[in-house]
């Protein structure tokens, strides 16, 4: 492995002789089976086809009501304070919110919060393909690139995003757009991203792997493979912090997971205003 500079991520994102690493294959309706079927791990005419897919259930979606439907959510959610905002909200409502835009209201969650846990690694477990199994029935039965596609939107939007609302809350500030902004450039949630190599380049040799850091010029990612729904996460995430200047800011020290390309923290316990 080589690892490379925040510096150099947008051109190494767009390079074609680094690819995001394989994923391994496997039944349908498992998480094997999910992510060769989505856009994130695929090159080529297979990416071109999922990302598209997944862009054209973005397009529709009304920012304004993501918005609203987010800071409602997280609203109700507040009623039970005092809370653990982490588990209750940041991993909660922008997935609940998400789900009901792509036309699945009764969604559980917690079955993305399982998928999305094992996504990137391709670490199945029992428990991990019985939650695919069950988000694929959410979305009508089929598994077909389709249905991977709205499961894979509900996947990656699910710890990132929290992450993003989680560490603006954390840094003390305000929770505008602008201190979401802010945090993005300042402390992005995803720190690195991983790519294969192709062929023989940047040093490395066919199936090497190239750490790529990340910071506030390229937090969505660049090239064919950037976020396309970095306006729908921002949307989402911005109802939330809207929802959460209800409550008195986090006091003490706050821990965080222990991952290597994401900062999100293991909890935030607040009160509502006095």
């Amino acid at each position: 492995m080589i690892s490379f500079g925040p510096d150099r991520a947008p051109e190494l994102l767009a390079h074609p002789g680094l690819v995001p690493p394989p994923a391994a294959p496997g039944p349908p309706g498992t998480l094997g089976w999910l992510r060769t079927s989505v856009a994130r791990f695929a090159t080529g005419g297979d990416h071109a086809r999922r990302r598209t897919q997944a862009a054209d259930l973005l397009v529709d979606m009304d920012l304004d009501v993501l918005r609203l439907r987010a800071e409602v959510l997280a609203c109700i959610a507040l009623e039970d304070a005092p809370l653990d905002v982490m588990d209750r909200i940041a991993r909660d409502v922008p997935v609940r919110t998400l789900a009901e835009a792509l036309g699945a209201p009764g969604l559980d969650p917690a079955a993305v919060r399982t998928v999305a846990a094992a996504y990137l690694t391709g670490d199945a477990a029992p428990e991990t393909d019985a939650a695919v199994a069950a988000l694929v029935a959410v979305f009508g039965g089929v598994p077909d690139e389709p249905t991977a596609a709205r499961i894979g939107l509900l996947v990656q939007a699910c710890e990132a995003t929290a992450a993003l609302i989680g560490n603006t809350l954390a840094a003390g500030g305000g929770l505008d757009p602008t201190d979401l902004a802010a945090q993005l450039r300042d402390d992005p949630p995803v720190k690195a991203t991983t790519r294969t190599a192709a062929t023989e380049t940047e040093g490395l040799r066919p199936g090497g792997t190239a750490r790529i850091q990340l910071d506030g010029t390229a937090p969505f990612g660049a090239g064919p493979h950037a976020c396309p729904g970095r306006d729908q996460a921002l949307a989402i995430a911005t109802g939330v912090c809207e929802a959460l200047k209800r409550v008195s800011p986090p006091t003490g020290s706050i821990a965080y997971e222990p991952l290597p390309n994401l900062r999100i923290p293991a909890a935030i316990h607040v009160r509502m205003n006095p």
